[in-house]
């Protein structure tokens, strides 16, 4: 099977608005630069964007150095984080990732967007960020699938928070791919499950209001035992993946 790799994207915060890319240097913890930083509470437990869906509002912006938040009235912070003194938070199953505070402008400006108090936290090198694993794939043919249950609309790909979008392979395919190896630009990935779905996909992706079925229209195609979309992946063998790589398993 040969398919192409037609998107890319990141989440610099986790919970913010997602990023589309031209390429990604994927690793053993995912791309460089995805869930690089956290958005905590004052105990430093995370901040879930199911029930923080104003976070989806933010822009954020990272180049390695400079951290740039864009907020919906037009205002922007941007300056270099400064780690301050070492915490840990969980994940939603508990798996603990560490990190450091970052005080300054980004904990007021977040906090006053979302109306309560909130720190950021940026990880230690070799933390995963993202929640199961350290990429996710789709095909633009699964996302096509479930337009007939959503009123013949194809959703918005950014619901999914999917790290590799390809095209080029049978709807729902990518599925099958569990324990097979995935060859993607220069890096090799491994297939490890599909991806059970939550609430968020049924949020706007820009502003965070529930607006769309979309884990009912999972769960009338595929059976509401597998509302599943995606499929979690590996890095095997660590490269860097281009729009328009090919993809073969």
């Amino acid at each position: 099977m040969t398919a192409a790799v037609t998107h890319l994207s990141l989440a610099p915060v986790k919970g913010m608005r997602m990023a589309p890319v031209d390429a990604l240097d994927l690793g053993p913890t995912g791309a460089r630069g995805d869930r690089a930083f956290l958005v905590v509470h004052p105990d430093h437990a995370l901040q879930l964007t199911v029930r923080t869906p104003r976070l989806l509002q933010i822009v954020p912006r990272w180049d390695g150095e400079t951290l740039a938040l864009a907020f919906p009235d037009g205002t922007e912070v941007r300056a270099v984080p400064e780690p301050g003194p070492p915490a840990t938070t969980a994940n939603y199953a508990g798996r603990t990732i560490r990190g450091r505070v970052v005080h300054g402008p980004f904990a007021e400006a977040i906090s006053a967007h979302l109306g309560h108090a909130a720190q950021l936290l940026m990880i230690d090198a070799g933390e995963r960020g993202a929640d199961d694993a350290p990429v996710t794939m789709m095909s633009h043919a699964s996302l096509a699938a479930l337009a007939p249950e959503l009123g013949g609309a194809v959703p918005d790909a950014r619901r999914f928070r999917m790290t590799i979008a390809i095209d080029g392979v049978a709807a729902w395919e990518e599925h099958g791919w569990s324990g097979r190896e995935i060859e993607a630009g220069d890096a090799l990935l491994r297939g490890i499950d599909p991806v059970p779905r939550c609430a968020i996909t049924t949020r706007d992706p820009d502003q965070g209001t529930t607006d769309a079925p979309v884990l009912k229209a999972l769960a009338t195609l595929r059976g509401k035992r597998d509302v599943t979309f995606g499929l979690w992946c590996e890095v095997l063998v660590p490269g860097r993946v281009r729009v328009g790589d090919v993809v073969r398993v």
